[in-house]
């Protein structure tokens, strides 16, 4: 029993031992600080001396939205600064930093005890007055009369260095009047009532974001810059951007003197600039048909021994200019006739991109339109091209106008078309300066007199059916085009021609609206679909083709 009593103390000796041991392992933690919730991330962006630097992955959010722990205030330390925020915040705005240099802000949360979170870094350079004195803009392009001037930029002016939001003008013309004005998207404006060699300041205050490193920053800061220049006087002489035309319109003289007796112009539909205009201060009627003044322009095909040339003669209403006329070339009309110069002006629908200025002039009969015919015939002999240019297997007989077609009473242009070749292609492309006026005429025509059901005895049967293909260039002249190859076409078997319509004149037509927002000049109309055969030139498959025309219906 006594052996017992021993043991048991001897217990008891060794617990007590081990819980001071155990004791002595938490008390190398008691005084460990207890830091409270930090920020779960950090990004900086850079304003005018200032940064805005982001907290919180969630976004800007309230900050009785904010839970983080025990955490009371934020903290935002930097340099020798330190600014105290009374609440947690999902970011914060610095101001004040007006040096250009590496700022390092390190950012944190207190609780009620004022221990200290783990602080988030980062570090960043504002934009500063230093960085805006030496921005710079990009200098205007001045159009001037004695009496007027135009200040645009062509290009824009935003740049690697800025981005345009907007600007200001004010400048004091020859009647001590102060005259204001603001654009917005496009810069251009006019300054007028002047005096002929007068000096003339005007105040631009230009809306822009200055960039870093091609990256915006996030405030937007007035920038003003004069513009000085001297009005020309009458016998100043101007640059055209259309000689030829005012050339061809009576010009000899490029002063504003020089021009002044001009009352009327007339510019062919492939005009690439009206704004030779402006200096023709009594100009009040304008031509945009060509009238009888200008013939189109030609254009030569000259490969694989065969020689064709497009184009000449008058224009048709469904040729449209290969490209719209840009904004900045039609700004020259746009002016004269919100000033009210400008009392009559004659356009075809469509033909050059200026519908949508013109509009609004309709209706007050300033703008006429020229009524266009719901269907034109296309000339043969001005627009129609031999495919062998192209390639010897597109060699076709053509005879015209053709004598000997059947039943041709009541038609025009009659084409007969002699296969010569395997893939027999009739070919019409416009000069490159005109494109299918599509949204004026939806559709192409044509009348077709197909031969006997004999003459497509096999291996011949393929020959029975048309393929259209319309495209921008043939494939060996892609330097007709600037505006690439904007292909498209329809199955060859779309267009078969039906056993009940052989030997007779048969009508087809081609929806053009795939073209509608493409440069397509060049339609070819293969006999047969380019099959895999061998042809002999003597198997006499003749094709009779009569009203070649674009239509509205």
């Amino acid at each position: 029993m006594q052996n017992k009593f021993v043991s048991f103390l001897i217990f008891v000796a060794f617990l007590l031992s081990s819980c001071s041991k155990m004791y002595d392992n938490i008390q190398q933690y008691a005084d460990e600080q207890v830091y409270p919730a930090k920020y779960d991330t950090i990004v900086g962006y850079i304003g005018y001396e200032r940064v805005e630097i982001e907290l919180m992955k969630a976004g800007r959010i309230p900050s009785h939205e904010i839970k983080l722990g025990k955490a009371k205030k934020t903290i935002v330390e930097y340099d020798d600064q330190k600014i105290i925020i009374d609440s947690l915040v999902s970011w914060v705005n610095v101001t004040g930093l007006t040096q250009p240099k590496l700022y390092r802000f390190n950012v944190y949360t207190i609780d009620e005890h004022d221990n200290k979170s783990v602080p988030q870094e980062i570090a960043l350079i504002p934009y500063t007055e230093t960085d805006f004195q030496s921005l710079a803009i990009s200098s205007p392009k001045i159009m001037a009369s004695p009496t007027a001037a135009v200040i645009e930029w062509p290009n824009g002016l935003s740049s690697t260095l800025l981005d345009y939001q907007g600007l200001s003008y004010e400048y004091t013309d020859k009647d001590n009047e102060v005259r204001k004005g603001i654009r917005e998207e496009n810069p251009r404006f006019v300054i007028a009532n002047l005096s002929p060699s007068q000096e003339v300041t005007v105040n631009v205050t230009y809306k822009v974001i200055p960039k870093i490193n091609n990256n915006p920053i996030i405030d937007t800061l007035d920038l003003m810059i004069p513009i000085s220049l001297t009005m020309p006087t009458e016998t100043t002489p101007f640059s055209p951007a259309e000689r030829t035309i005012l050339e061809t319109n009576g010009v000899t003289e490029f002063t504003t003197a020089g021009v002044s007796g001009f009352t009327k112009l007339t510019y062919p539909v492939h005009a690439n600039s009206l704004q030779d205009i402006f200096y023709f201060s009594n100009l009040k009627e304008l031509d945009l048909t060509g009238g009888t003044m200008f013939t189109l322009p030609t254009l030569t095909y000259d490969r694989n021994g065969a020689q064709s040339t497009v184009g000449g003669g008058s224009y048709d209403t469904y040729l449209a200019k290969v490209n719209d006329i840009t904004s900045s070339d039609m700004q020259a009309l746009k002016d004269l006739l919100e000033l009210g110069l400008l009392e009559k002006v004659k356009y075809v629908p469509h033909s050059m991109g200026l519908d949508e200025l013109l509009a609004p002039y309709v209706s007050t009969g300033i703008v006429e339109l020229v009524d266009t015919p719901d269907d034109v015939l296309i000339d043969p002999v001005r627009f129609s091209v031999n495919g062998v240019v192209q390639d010897n297997a597109w060699k076709t007989n053509i005879t015209y106008p053709a004598t000997d077609a059947p039943n041709a009473a009541g038609l025009n242009n009659i084409i007969k078309a002699v296969l010569a070749a395997k893939n027999a292609t009739l070919v019409i492309a416009l000069p490159k300066e005109y494109r299918f006026n599509v949204k004026e005429y939806n559709y192409l025509k044509f009348k077709v007199y197909a031969p006997a059901k004999s003459t497509f005895a096999s291996p011949y049967e393929p020959y029975q059916r048309l393929w259209p293909r319309i495209m921008n260039y043939m494939w060996s002249f892609s330097g007709n085009s600037n505006f690439g190859q904007e292909y498209w076409d329809y199955s060859a078997d779309n267009f078969k021609i039906a056993d009940a319509d052989l030997q007779k004149w048969t009508d087809v037509t081609i929806d053009l609206s795939p073209a509608l927002e493409k440069h397509n000049r060049v339609f070819l109309l293969n006999i047969g679909g380019e099959p895999s055969l061998t042809f002999d030139a003597g198997s006499n498959i003749t094709y009779y083709f009569s009203d070649f025309r674009f239509s509205k219906h």
